[in-house]
């Protein structure tokens, strides 16, 4: 078999439109042993489109697509081939110079995988394991290089780990301007075992040429906001034009996606240029009009700030209508509520409170929910328990944000997530949650449970699924809200002696919730 110059790959956990939800990605985060593999390949997050003759992946990353973009300028066609994880011994041969990787979580080090995994081998470490265990045996028959990049790509960037997995170089940062010159060198057998990259002009960023996992477009980078925590803060900002989204969008819209999904790290800065971080309504809103003109059914969005939705509540209502919600369709959205404490909030979230202080901080978050939910907004909010300076003051205030919250009666998830690390020294484990932080993943697990259980019938509305395969979705997902209630309860037993009702009695108090 001769196989192609160039191939580009992801493990199985990204190689899926996860049924038009992107909630259900979250599935690859939790435990392999626990969920049976079938459940997560066919249900959950079936294969996207596959060639079965060439193994050519129909549907791959946006990151992907920006390196296959990348290399397309200097690379013939035929010699750049993105491949589905499981066919690789379709694509890769005698004639095959370097396999480029793309991960966006390989060892379930990132803070939800740690915290939907302990101490347990989760569905993407598996996958990308299992696909790096091929690679390898391809790589001895055939001699390639293998580069590897994506968010990621720090887990592996330690030579035990790159030994293990087969890995001869790990790029971090922004590869598309330097993607020709790190294949080139490679393909010659020069190659550098760790690369840091950023792009330093937007107009370098190739657009891409094919359609993306659920049609996902890149509206910007970076943020800007400064979170001490978040590796997104070391990109510059840069935005991208509507026209050349548009084109993008068509791609995947005329492959046969009906809608159009941005990924930013922050939606509401996009136009922004003002030091209060105050979003320009009216870039964001001629940016979904354009997009909505196209013919999709509606504009998501993978991230918002709720300090941008509540220094602009007009700019939601608006985006709403032009996406024509109402009661019967919600949208959902990530937003990073990450702590309920101002001295938290000024000390590691930079500029996210802007253009308020940290110290309205949890009035931000309350109000931010509460337009989000008026304008049919779903926010899935995450959650940081176990800084390494918290205190148990701050852990209190937080605890009160989450009271609230719930006595609001908010139509959203909260997930708490274990403080994680980069370096890897301070971060936060199950084993060490102290009384009160077990408090706050109890309470936001409970608001979850309720709030899970409400919209299951929206959950299972999913054109994918027939009559039967509802029913059964229905009672996977109360069996794993019990799961995650079970083992929290066993927790809770092991570390206090003690059952949950037992420790939260002791730090609730009374919330009062007033009008806005």
């Amino acid at each position: 078999m001769s196989g192609r110059r160039i191939v580009l790959t992801a493990d199985r956990s990204l190689t899926t439109n996860y049924r038009g939800n992107f909630l259900y990605g979250f599935i690859a985060c939790g435990p392999y042993e626990l969920v049976p593999e079938w459940v997560f390949d066919k249900v959950f997050c079936p294969s996207v489109e596959t060639d079965p003759v060439t193994g050519e992946a129909k549907v791959a990353q946006c990151g992907l697509r920006r390196i296959e973009s990348a290399l397309l300028k200097e690379y013939r066609r035929d010699e750049v081939f993105i491949a589905h994880p499981d066919m690789l011994d379709r694509a890769i041969g005698e004639d095959t110079k370097v396999v480029g990787i793309n991960v966006m979580d390989p060892l379930g080090m990132a803070p939800v995988t740690t915290t939907m995994s302990p101490e347990k081998l989760s569905y993407i470490a598996m996958k990308f394991k299992r696909m790096c265990a091929k690679i390898i045996q391809l790589k001895k028959r055939y001699n390639f290089k293998v580069l590897v990049g994506g968010n990621g790509s720090w887990e592996l960037a330690k030579p035990d780990r790159m030994r293990i997995h087969g890995i001869d170089s790990v790029v971090i940062g922004e590869a598309d301007e330097i993607a020709v010159d790190l294949f080139r060198d490679a393909e010659q057998g020069n190659v550098k075992p760790l690369v840091y990259a950023m792009v330093r002009n937007i107009d370098n960023i190739p657009e891409i040429q094919g359609p993306t996992v659920n049609s996902l477009i890149e509206a910007m980078r970076g943020c800007g906001r400064g979170c001490d925590f978040c590796d997104v803060n070391k990109r510059s900002k840069k935005d991208f034009p509507l026209e050349r989204l548009q084109r993008e969008a068509r791609i995947n819209l005329d492959y046969g996606f009906d809608s159009i999904w941005l990924q930013s790290d922050e939606i509401l800065l996009y136009g922004c240029d003002n030091k209060d971080f105050i979003p320009n309504k009216d870039a964001i809103t001629y940016l979904w009009q354009g997009l909505k003109s196209l013919g999709a059914r509606f504009v998501g969005t993978t991230h918002m700030t709720l300090s941008g939705v509540v220094a602009k509540p007009d700019l939601i209502e608006e985006l709403s209508r032009i996406n024509e919600m109402s009661n019967e369709r919600w949208l959902a959205t990530n937003l990073g509520l990450e702590t309920g404490s101002p001295r938290l909030a000024r000390r590691h979230l930079g500029m996210k409170t802007k253009p308020f202080s940290p110290e309205e901080w949890p009035w931000v978050v309350k109000e931010g929910c509460r337009i989000l939910n008026k304008n049919n907004w779903f926010p899935a909010l995450t959650l940081i328990v176990g800084w390494p300076d918290e205190s148990p003051d701050d852990t209190r205030d937080t605890l009160d944000l989450i009271e609230s919250l719930i006595a609001m009666r908010m139509r959203g998830l909260i997930a708490p997530l274990l403080y994680q690390d980069f370096n890897e020294r301070n971060s936060m484990h199950f084993r060490n949650l102290n009384e009160i932080q077990f408090t706050v993943f109890w309470r936001c697990w409970e608001h979850n449970l309720q709030v899970i259980n409400d919209i299951i019938p929206i959950i299972v509305r999913n054109k994918t699924y027939g009559p039967l395969m509802k029913v059964f979705m229905t009672m996977l997902i109360k069996a794993g809200t019990w799961a995650i209630m079970r083992y929290l309860r066993g927790l809770c037993k092991e570390l206090f002696g003690r059952t949950p009702d037992d420790i939260v009695d002791r730090y609730r108090r009374p919330i009062t919730v007033t009008a806005s």
